[in-house]
This record gives structure tokens, sequence and C-alpha cells, in this order.
């Protein structure tokens, strides 16, 4: 039940005939629309809709007959009967390149000619690039038709696909492997936010915490030199001890700008002598390199050990110290990790009774693009440089939310350029009524390569937008700031345009 005001709140997956429309035209950027009815005087619905993990491998092939491993993930939500949309992440897993990572959107379409069997074409749009492939100014292209044998919780089947690159040299037909994870996306309407429902479990991605953290490599870069790093990690509680989660890095200071990475991993954290304190091992495996990291193919992992350090129900600092080694390549040195964590959600309860409530939050997921006026290069000439952007962020109060943003080149010859942003924002309504509002963001991360000057990795961008609600859940905003290399000489006007979707989550 909604604590304040009395208002209920009943649990109910969508009918066709009430469909919201989720297209993610941008992890991870979406269109929600909802129909009159999903928010009414007589209370507010929880919405279910189905959800895919997917994750799938193939051989593309680049100039001269050499072979690449790419490995892609997406987060698909279907948003009307057959139609799937979400943001999709995909990276070199074997070869030569590691650190080529380009990220976007997905969208297909299903169809069921019979029982337990799917069929689905779609198109892949992503910006990215790195270790040194011939992608141009980053765009990557890829229509696919799928064809999947549904297991109940989870799918496998085959795909055919295309890789192009536009405006770069890599074109590659072929055939790969991917399976699917069943998953239900739960959210609210957008605009109750501190209001408490009863929930068994958590909404949106169901991750109860995310931690900004910084590190440092003993031993990055080729030349062996040290190499900081800033990343953000997802974390969802599987039991009192063990949780999983998701991070991304990217390079922020050393030698070594333009390196980046993405895993998933698993800790244990047991209580030492009160809860406040908890000491335990973190493991992870993914993909990583750029910035003449040796990566090889791209394969790394990290095994460390862990402490915890809870300074509240919302806050808490993270303490790892461990080693992360390349699977293949001779990237193979200590690091050295804190962290600063925050919850997302009250940590619902494992035996499936009732919890006391969870608090809501409204949420933005967004697809940005930006141009970067000025963006100044190695070697000494000035050219406009073009970004995707995929945007989350999550309001703290009514005015202040948390932005985590990530922006690959797409245009402008910078194709292996990347950016990782987290910051705050504020924003206000022009008046009591107004569907116009306004907000600044103060903007800090790691962003480097395709030949770009930041110089170490580290930007600040501060920004300023106008944005007009189009209805209960979509928004539009037009957006102005900076983008400044702590380091290097990048120092730029940006100008960007943002389409988003707010709902609520809990």
């Amino acid at each position: 039940m909604l604590h304040d005001a009395g208002i209920p709140i009943r649990n109910r997956t969508l009918q066709k005939t009430g469909a919201i429309a989720i297209v993610l035209a941008g992890a991870s950027a979406c269109t929600l629309a909802a129909d009159s009815d999903d928010a009414t005087g007589n209370g507010l619905r929880v919405h279910t809709l189905p959800a895919q993990v997917t994750l799938g491998f193939e051989s593309v092939r680049l100039a001269e007959r050499e072979a690449m491993g790419l490995l892609g993930a997406s987060y698909l939500v279907e948003f009307a009967p057959g139609w799937w949309s979400g943001p999709a992440l995909y990276g070199a897993a074997a070869g030569q390149r590691g650190g080529l990572f380009t990220w976007g959107v997905q969208a297909k379409r299903n169809w069921r000619p019979a029982h337990r069997w799917a069929i689905a074409a779609g198109l892949y749009v992503g910006g990215g690039g790195g270790a040194n492939a011939p992608v141009g100014g980053g765009l990557m292209l890829r229509p696919h038709v799928d064809l999947m044998r549904d297991f109940g919780a989870w799918a496998a089947g085959i795909t055919a696909s295309q890789v192009r690159f536009p405006s770069g040299s890599i074109t590659s037909t072929q055939l790969g492997m991917q399976v699917t994870l069943a998953h239900d996306f739960r959210f609210t309407a957008p605009g109750y936010g501190g209001h408490r429902i009863e929930s068994i479990d958590t909404g949106g991605l169901q991750m109860d915490r995310m931690d900004v953290a910084v590190g440092r490599y003993a031993a990055g870069s080729g030349s062996g030199r040290a190499l900081g790093y800033v990343g953000v990690r997802l974390n969802r509680q599987i039991n009192a001890v063990m949780s999983a989660s998701f991070e991304a890095a990217g390079a922020a200071t050393g030698s070594a700008d333009g390196y980046a990475e993405a895993l998933v991993g698993l800790q244990a954290l047991w209580p030492l002598g009160s809860e406040t304190f908890r000491i335990g091992l973190r493991a992870g495996a993914g993909l990583g390199g750029g910035g003449a990291a040796a990566t090889a193919g791209g394969p790394i992992g990290k095994l460390a050990l862990a402490g915890r350090l809870q300074l509240g129900p919302q806050w808490s600092v993270e303490l790892d110290t461990g080693q992360a080694r390349a699977l293949h390549g001779d990237f193979n040195t200590p690091y050295l990790q804190l962290s600063l964590g925050m919850a997302l959600a009250s940590a619902p309860p494992r035996d499936g009774n009732a919890s006391a409530g969870a608090t809501l939050h409204d949420m933005q997921w967004a697809l940005s693009l930006q141009d970067v006026l000025h963006a100044q290069r190695r070697d000494g000439h000035v050219q406009p440089m073009s970004l995707l952007g995929l945007k989350f962020s999550r309001m703290l109060n009514q005015h202040v939310y948390l932005s985590g943003q990530a922006l690959s080149a797409v245009g402008g010859g910078a194709g292996a350029y990347s950016a990782g942003l987290v910051g705050l924002g504020a924003t206000t309504r022009l008046a009591a009524a107004s569907p116009w509002r306004i907000g600044a963001e103060a903007l800090v991360g790691a962003g480097g390569g395709g030949g770009v000057a930041s110089s170490g990795g580290a930007i600040a961008q501060p920004m300023a937008w106008l944005g007009r609600d189009l209805g209960d859940y979509i928004q539009m905003k037009l957006g102005a700031g900076y983008v400044k290399s702590l380091r290097g000489e990048l120092s730029s006007p940006v100008l960007d345009l943002t389409w988003a979707v707010r709902f609520g989550v809990f």
C-alpha cells in the first residue's frame, strides 16, 4: 500500500489495451508512453513488462582476414507485443583488439511461428571503437536475424548478422550464438518520489546499490607506468552475504587515456563483529583494453580482498586490494580501489514475505546526441566531434538528481573516443503547472582515445539545459555546456539534444 495520502497501489501486468511503450532509443535511453488510466486519482499501478538479458558471441572479419571475437550484451524490454528495445554493449573478446567497445541501442521484432520457437529481426545502432581498429568516425550498425528456442526462463539460438562501420573499413557478415535470460521490468508512473509502497522485490533493473569508484593499477599501460581509473558499479544483493555486480571504468590518470573495462562479478562479505563493518572477497571477469594496455583479445579477470564500512542506511565506503590479469596478454598488475556506495532500494527480504515497504524514486533513461564543437586532437588540429550517449539519472529529492552517462564518438574521425561521466544535477519547473523545466549538471569522469587530446583521461563537463515534458513520461532537453580535460588540451563548448523517459522505481 502507498502510505502517503492513503493512495492504494495494486500490482497488475499490463494488458495489450493498456500497454506502456518503452522505446529505449539509447545503458541502457528509452521512450515511455502511458495511457491516461495509468495514474489516476483512484490509485497508482505497479506495472510489469517482460524483459530479457541477452548475451551473444560472433567472430567478425577485419581487413586481411583478421578475426576478432565480438561479445554482445543487451537489456531489452517488450514495450508492445512482439516489439523489444533497450541499451546494448559490444566489445572485443578474442583476437588482438582488446579495448574495442561500442554501446548504443538495440531494437527487434519477434515472431513465434511455432510453440517454443521464435524468429527475430532487429538492428543495433551504437558508437565507439578502440585498439586501433579501422572504425572511422565510430558509428556501428548491426542488422541481424535470430532463431531462438525457448526453454522457459531462458532461451538459446543462433544469430546471423552484419557488423558495419560506415565511415570505417569494417564490413563483416557472420553467424553467432546467443542466450537470453527472462526478467521482469517493474515500474510506476513518475511523480510519486518519496512515497512508500509494500513490495517483496525491487523494481527497474532490480539493483540495490550503486558505487562510484576510483582505482589505480600499479602497471596498467604497455609502458609499465601506473594507470588511474574511475568507474561505476551496480550491485544486486543475492542473500545476506552474496551479491552480484556489473561495473565499468575508464582511465583518468597516467599515460593510458582510452583504456576502458566492463566486468560482471560476485562478492561475499561477512560481518565482522557487527553489521557496520564487513570483510570478504570480490571476483570479476569481463573485457578491458585500449590505451596501450596489453590485454591482447580483451578478456580480463580480477580477484580482491574487500572491506565495507557502513556509514548509515544509505551510504557506505569500500576498499578493495587485489590483482587484475588479462587472460591472454601481458596485463598483470596489483590494484587498489576505493568506492563510495549509495543504496538504491531498501534491501528486499529473501524469504518471500512482505517487507516494511520501499520508497519510490523518479528515474530517467535517455538517449543523447552531443556535438563537441572544437575537439582538440593530439596532432594539433581542431575538429568537431559527434557523440552518442546513454544517460541514467535518479532523483534524490524533488530537485536534485544523480546522473551517470556513457558517450562514444559516432562522427568527426574520433571513433575510438569514449567517455564515462558521473555527477549531480538540479532541476525545477519554470512555473507550478508548466511543462517547461530548467536544470544544470556538474559532471566529472574519464574520456579518451580517438586521437583526442585528453591526456590522462580525466575530464569535467558542466552543463545547463532547458526541457519540456511531452506527456507524463517523455521529456526532450536541449543543453549547452563545456568539456575540459584536467591535464590535456581538450577544451570545447558542447551542445546536447536528449530524449528521455521518466518513470518510478522502488
